[in-house]
């Protein structure tokens, strides 16, 4: 009779804690899973310290072949499994003070990331300028392209990238679409970097895409675009 009760107790438990979940939460999950496959165990929580009590939202991933394709560069999966869910959200982006991301390998190893919302808020309005340079290269427009791009933090021959992307553009094709991988804060110099990573869709042959931008700055420079087969 006690065990009974007992997991009638965690029972009840459980599906209190699932009804704090709200609609749109589940949603956000549902579309890290859509993206990452696997199993994301949700929860809710919060830190006291000092006198100070701050929330998170967690989100536990295990069994997906993607995030441990991408181990080996754990940021990537791990950021973009926060931003996935944090974009995902409406009213619910105040109720929280991070995200919690918890990355479970095949060795059952756990690595855990905190990611803050105000981090990810500001990636969010800087991945504007990601969608941005996707789409001026879309439509060929290297030199507008070209003129957002900033050499004096990451030096690079401004003068050979509108020949270069004339040259390679044709061997990879038409642009499909854009899909991103996550991104990471590097402080360098003056600067606090913020790299942007990705794959482009090609019709032809697709290949990985990254940027280096000012995290601090709402300008549209670029001080880095790389490509990577």
């Amino acid at each position: 009779m006690k065990r009974l009760f007992l997991i009638l107790t965690i029972g009840l438990l459980a599906s209190c804690n699932d009804a704090l979940v709200t609609d749109i939460e589940k949603q956000a999950v549902d579309s890290v899973l859509e993206y990452y496959g696997g199993i994301c165990h949700r929860s809710k929580g919060f830190n006291s310290k000092n006198g100070k009590t701050t929330t998170y939202f967690e989100l536990k991933m295990s069994k997906s072949e993607a995030i441990e394709g991408q181990m080996n560069k754990v940021h990537l999966p791990s950021s973009n499994v926060a931003y996935i869910f944090y974009k995902n959200l409406k009213e619910e982006k105040k109720n929280y003070n991070s995200i919690h991301v918890i990355l479970t390998s095949k060795d059952n190893t756990e690595q855990e990331f905190i990611f803050p919302i105000t981090l990810l808020e500001r990636v969010e309005k800087r991945m504007s300028l990601a969608n941005k340079t996707i789409t001026l290269l879309k439509e060929k427009q290297y030199e507008q392209l070209n003129s957002m791009m900033n050499n004096e933090i990451i030096p690079f021959d401004k003068e050979q990238l509108i020949p270069r992307l004339k040259k390679i553009e044709p061997e990879f094709g038409n642009i499909k679409e854009f899909l991103f991988f996550g991104f990471k804060v590097v402080p360098y110099k003056s600067k606090n970097l913020l790299h942007l990573s990705g794959v482009i869709i090609r019709d032809k042959k697709d290949h990985q895409f990254s940027i280096d931008i000012d995290f601090d700055s709402d300008k549209n420079e670029i001080y880095q675009l790389q490509y990577k087969l």
